[in-house]
């Protein structure tokens, strides 16, 4: 069976320091201890995990908490071909070299993992390493089961605020090469693993995940010590979490690599290096590091039947001219995402993390200022029957995609439909023109970035905006990168632009369309921003009554016009069961992954 988990919150990645210096909402750091509080604001990342649809090919399918990559509508991952999105694969003798298994499993990664210390671990690629190298006290089962990991039993009190976990017997950290190490895995080791979460000097995005544990704020603040956290060992083997309120999706979360087991004795020998390299790195999951390089990333396991007992993380350098169907039949690849509908041999999980929509520019100086006119020229694409047809393009059911979970909720179903209905068209224009000369027009252009496959609705929006408003401009298309560029400066009119969720956070993508969500369109309303805010301090319904909320006035207000979900899905080769799948991270979990011949 397949799964994909779901959740909340988006962030940047983070690199070993001095090895790389990852891109940062626009700026470049060296290590994740340089960034600030004011850089990364814990988003909520509550949203957990829910099955949405069940395949007849014996695959589940999960939406999960994304991983964060911020940035302007994150173009970088919407305009790529599957080719060109994972970047390269190494030599099949220097995989072999380095840790291929007797039933390997290949996914080519973006970047070779960098950082495997999961209470920080963000990048996609550092998150799947630690998703298969670390386990928690629980672990999401093929059957979509929460079931025990390194605890063999728990209690949650009647109220829901006190959880008590019973470890295993005799557990211990693996090092390198599957080496047993000198260290038990104790109680203790979960306590100092949240105590970090905490620290302000962590930076880890999990925080906002357990901000229902007692006392987290204070001591997030500084206003506590660590001590007074609401995560105590009674012992080597029993360990206590204290609420401060009820949370029904507490045990998902503990899924999360934020959750994972931490040694202290262990992590103060690193001098720093926890996480960044193979001798600062000790496994608590079935996998281990045989080789870490920079040609990639090489897990094992001890081989046991069909069970997949080698995982390559590594880059797609020599085949970016082959499809996704290609790199799989050719045995470069053992599962790939896919963004083209060309029919297929290969099993197929459909999902969306893509709306494509209009956006208007509206700070102070555009044209666009005045909502009443930004109103007009949707009311006018409202009214037009636009002759478009495409099994990738469905038309969007609001800004947000279907499938998007908050806090286990459906999201679109709690929000229901957010689009407005403005009215006339042509009368909004009429009562928007007053006081307004044509000359005002003079340099407006619908951008729309060359390639996208949506270049004829462009054309289509543009003549109905000049047959109903007498409005007449310029399309231009110009090469994603640059559209990339002028999105972030806010050098725009109109765009039709894709806006993502990274890691199926509906939080995450309004944060977008916000100054510190790194938007440029320059829309600013207190009463967004308050319910925005507010979201991140509830949970279930009112969560997601609040994000609605924000999701309806941004429409209503003008600011994107939704026209299109984009369809995407992930290919499997033949023979892969149990794998479970974040199509907003990536992220893959083999634990429970069997490969066999065709």
């Amino acid at each position: 069976m397949l799964f994909c988990k779901d959740m909340d919150c988006t962030a940047c990645t983070q690199k070993a320091a001095g090895v790389q210096k990852p891109y940062l909402w626009g700026k470049y750091i060296k290590s994740p201890l340089e960034i600030t509080k004011k850089e990364l604001p814990f988003c909520t990342l509550s949203d957990t995990l829910k099955v949405v649809r069940v395949f007849s090919c014996g695959c589940a399918f999960f939406r999960s908490r994304n991983y964060p990559t911020r940035g302007s509508f994150a173009l970088k991952h919407l305009l790529r071909r599957v080719s060109g999105f994972f970047c390269a694969l190494v030599l099949s003798a220097v995989l072999s070299s380095c840790g291929g298994g007797a039933n390997s499993f290949t996914w080519f990664v973006e970047q070779i993992p960098a950082n495997l210390d999961p209470q920080v671990a963000l990048d996609p690629s550092d998150v799947i390493a630690c998703t298969n190298l670390y386990s928690g006290l629980v672990r999401r089962t093929p059957e979509g089961e929460l079931a025990p990991a390194l605890a063999e039993s728990w209690e949650v009190s009647s109220d829901g605020l006190q959880y008590t976990f019973t470890l295993r017997p005799e557990l211990r950290y693996t090092a390198a090469k599957g080496a047993q190490s000198d260290y038990a895995i104790t109680a203790q080791d979960f306590v100092f693993a949240f105590q970090r979460v905490f620290q302000t000097e962590t930076h880890s995005p999990y925080a906002v995940d357990f901000a229902a544990i007692l006392n987290s704020g204070l001591v997030l603040a500084g206003e506590r010590a660590p001590a007074e956290l609401g995560v105590q060992a009674a012992d080597d083997r029993t360990l206590i979490f204290r609420l401060s309120e009820r949370d029904d999706n507490f045990l998902a979360k503990l899924t999360l690599p934020g959750a994972m087991p931490c040694d202290e004795a262990f992590f103060t020998q690193t001098r720093g290096t926890y996480g960044l390299k193979t001798s600062s790195t000790l496994s608590s999951g079935s996998f281990y590091i045989y080789n870490w390089t920079s040609g990639g990333l090489f897990l094992r396991r001890s081989p046991s039947g069909s069970q997949v007992d080698s995982l390559r993380l590594v880059q797609n350098t020599n085949n970016m001219d082959q499809s996704a169907e290609e790199l799989i039949l050719n045995e470069r690849c053992s599962a790939a995402p896919d963004e083209s509908s060309a029919p297929t041999a290969l099993r197929s999980i459909p999902y969306s993390d893509t709306t494509w929509g209009l956006i208007f520019q509206c700070g102070e100086d555009s044209v666009f200022a005045a909502p009443l006119l930004r109103q007009a020229l949707i009311a006018s694409v409202q009214e037009a029957e636009l002759d478009f047809s495409s099994p990738l393009y469905p038309a969007a059911q609001g800004l947000i995609p279907e499938g998007l979970t908050v806090d286990g909720l459906d999201y679109r179903a709690q929000a229901g439909d957010p689009r407005p209905h403005f009215g006339s068209a042509r009368e909004l224009y009429m009562e928007a023109r007053q006081g307004m000369s044509n000359s005002a027009f003079d340099k407006v252009t619908l951008l729309i970035p060359a390639g996208c496959g949506l270049e004829e609705v462009a054309a289509q929006i543009n003549s109905q905006w000049q047959k109903q408003l007498s409005l007449y401009f310029s399309l231009e298309q110009v090469p994603p990168d640059l559209f990339e560029k002028r999105m972030q400066q806010g050098d725009y009119s109109i765009a039709l632009v894709p806006v993502q969720t990274d890691g199926g956070s509906v939080y995450e993508m309004l944060l977008q369309f916000t100054a510190e969500g790194g938007s440029s369109a320059g829309y600013t309303d207190p009463d967004f921003a308050a319910d925005l805010a507010a979201s991140t301090r509830s949970t279930g319904r009112d969560r997601c009554r609040l994000l609605a909320q924000c999701e309806r006035r941004l429409l209503a207000d003008g600011v994107f016009a939704p026209l299109f979900a984009q369809q995407k899905r992930l290919l499997l080769a033949d023979g892969v069961e149990g794998l479970v799948f974040d199509p907003f991270g990536p992220v893959l979990d083999l634990t429970y992954t069997t490969k066999t011949d065709s």
